[in-house]
């Protein structure tokens, strides 16, 4: 008898500690790669989704548990880590497109017991959503898809104008009333290309794709006698850097939508009303939010569409980007990329010798070229006080906007009383000559890169 306890026990125990190490299991996603300060600053924002066996994000992680790799022409090699946090303590937006299916099935009735249309519902639970993240400072741009594909309002923060297209959504007639879904994936993500940070498409349709041209045997409007194929949109996708999260709101599901949207790094939803909707599209929401990213340092490889790996104790995910502009090209031809980045630096020092030359300074001052991302309240300044304080903050010396990860006072620039010279200091690694740093004395025509904002330092020849 106490054998037979014994080993009750000892069952009891193993049970209880398989289930203990299933439960504490973490699975790690890469969602988003964003690759837009690749060429300026060699490094990319890999965004991780990390979550436990039951799907719920981890509390807590622990960050030095991450180690990201990069591949190179053989094999991996480890990538600097440069920061972690979370998105939802960041101070980068986050920008959602909303793109709603406008096909004629989405005026049928929802039944089920439902009153209203499927677009009643749909238009429903969008604008309650709007109002859940009104004053946020999340962008949202709204679009929809038939026949044709429309934009109807770009991204924003002010939630108004978004909800006033919204109730501009009509039926189509019977020409506009197909599924051109591939398209509207496609066109969805290069919308989305001109973005920075974390950026996510959510679409949502109650059908398969049903292409105009194929269907009617008519050249489309837009898009002629092209059909696109589910290859189309998920390398759109990809290339640009954007998650697609699919909401399915009919059983009449299309069989690639899934595959599409997994591989982009996103997640496939079923809702069948409002409510559910509205759940849907907060919960994605809050998983971004609570999305992890981690920016590295990564080397120049000539590949156009690298692996990155991303490990967390035991678990690990990897996903390849498109390098931008000529990152991308030595794949092929080494030398053409570098004849093209010697000509690239031919065009910058042509730039900046024009620059110093046709206005000597008389003052020691900073330029902000229109090269670039950003904009500044003054183009130039003078470097008149002890310390001059670079951000996006309408209190900074110079003020720069539309920069997304720029901090209210990012960088600083001291004068040595003494000497006459200038120091730039920063918390945040910066680039000075294409070098990185946080902390360097500056010459004239020295070339300050500000999270991809190019601002000039001169002064007059002593």
């Amino acid at each position: 008898m106490k054998n037979k306890l014994l080993i009750f026990l000892i069952v009891i125990c193993i049970v209880l500690g398989a289930s203990s190490r299933f439960i504490l299991a973490e699975n790690v996603t890469i969602t988003q790669i964003d690759s837009s300060t690749l060429l300026p600053f060699s490094r990319i924002d890999t965004y991780i989704s990390l979550t436990n066996a039951v799907g719920n994000p981890v509390d807590n992680p622990d960050y030095s548990l991450f180690r990201v790799d990069h591949e190179k022409s053989v094999g991996y090699q480890s990538a600097r880590i440069l920061s972690i946090e979370k998105n939802g303590l960041s101070n980068t937006k986050i920008t959602f497109l909303l793109v709603l299916d406008n096909s004629g099935s989405m005026y049928k009735k929802l039944g089920n017991g439902e009153a209203g249309t499927r677009m009643d519902h749909a238009k429903k639970a969008v604008k309650d959503f709007l109002h859940e993240i009104r004053n946020t400072g999340t962008r949202v741009g709204l679009a929809v898809f038939n026949t044709r594909y429309s934009m109807l309002i770009e991204p924003v923060s002010d939630i108004d104008p978004v909800i006033d297209a919204l109730g501009k959504i009509k039926r189509p007639d019977r020409e506009n009333a197909f599924t051109e879904l591939y398209y509207a994936i496609d066109r969805s993500a290069f919308d989305m290309s001109k973005y920075m940070g974390r950026k996510a498409v959510i679409l949502l349709s109650d059908g398969q794709n049903y292409p105009y041209y194929e269907k009617s045997g008519k050249p489309n409007p837009e898009i002629g006698t092209r059909i696109y194929i589910p290859k189309d949109a998920l390398i759109s996708m990809q290339k640009e850097g954007v998650t697609l999260y699919g909401i399915n709101f009919s059983s009449q599901k299309d069989p690639a939508l899934s595959s599409i949207v997994i591989k982009s790094g996103g997640t496939v939803y079923d809702a069948t009303n409002d409510a559910q909707l509205l759940n849907i599209y907060k919960r994605i929401k809050d998983r971004i939010a609570e999305e992890i990213r981690i920016t590295v340092r990564v080397p120049v490889v000539f590949i156009e569409t690298p692996m990155v790996r991303v490990k967390y104790g035991d678990s690990s995910d990897a996903k390849s980007y498109y390098a931008p502009l000529i990152m991308g090209i030595p794949g092929k031809n080494p030398m053409l990329f570098a004849i093209l980045a010697f000509i690239l630096a031919i065009i910058v020092w042509v730039i900046l010798v024009v620059i110093h030359f046709e206005h000597p300074v008389k003052y020691p001052e900073i330029t902000m070229l229109k090269y670039g991302v950003g904009k500044p309240l003054q183009r130039t300044i003078a470097l008149s006080s002890k310390k001059t304080v670079i951000g996006n903050s309408p209190e900074a010396d110079f003020t720069v906007a539309g920069v997304p990860k720029m901090k209210e006072s990012h960088a600083e620039i001291i004068k040595d009383e003494k000497t006459g010279s200038f120091t730039i200091v920063s918390d945040e690694e910066i680039m000075v000559n294409n070098r990185p740093t946080k902390k360097r004395k500056l010459k004239p025509g020295d070339i300050i890169n500000v999270e991809g904002a190019t601002i000039i330092f001169d002064s007059p020849e002593k």
